[in-house]
């Protein structure tokens, strides 16, 4: 039986690269679903299974580290991963899994959340070995 794809949640308020960001992901044999604000991605958290969520870090509202804060409160293992057009990463990241530049491309992007999902799904193993 062929193995589900992991599905990832983008969050952006940008809509441009929110699509493109979908169409990448996708290519690259994720399952994506989107969100435009902190507030839609809480609302697609609580209602289905997400893999890793990928989110923009500079949005109004509560920002990509706000966002990740949050997540980890409710789903402590749940990776999540912050993108940024700013090089610099915020003293604040620390919550997020990851943290990439928007400048390090597609290729990156695609190859650190298969790193992510792998570790995650690697320690998850783990945990629930019996001792």
């Amino acid at each position: 039986m062929p193995q589900d794809k992991p599905a990832i949640l983008c969050v952006d308020d940008e809509e441009n690269p929110l699509i493109l960001r979908r169409l990448v992901l996708e290519n690259a044999g994720y399952e994506v679903v989107t969100a435009s604000s902190a507030e839609q991605a809480f609302a697609v958290l609580s209602t289905r299974h997400i893999d890793l969520v990928l989110s923009d870090h500079l949005m109004p509202g509560p920002t990509g580290t706000e966002l990740a804060r949050q997540i980890k409160a409710v789903w402590p293992s749940l990776p999540v991963i912050l993108l940024s057009g700013v090089n610099d990463i915020p003293v604040e990241a620390h919550c997020a899994d990851l943290f990439l530049s928007k400048v390090e491309g597609p290729a990156t992007l695609c190859e650190s959340i298969a790193e992510v999902l792998a570790d995650h799904e690697s320690r998850r193993k783990q945990d629930s070995l019996p001792i």
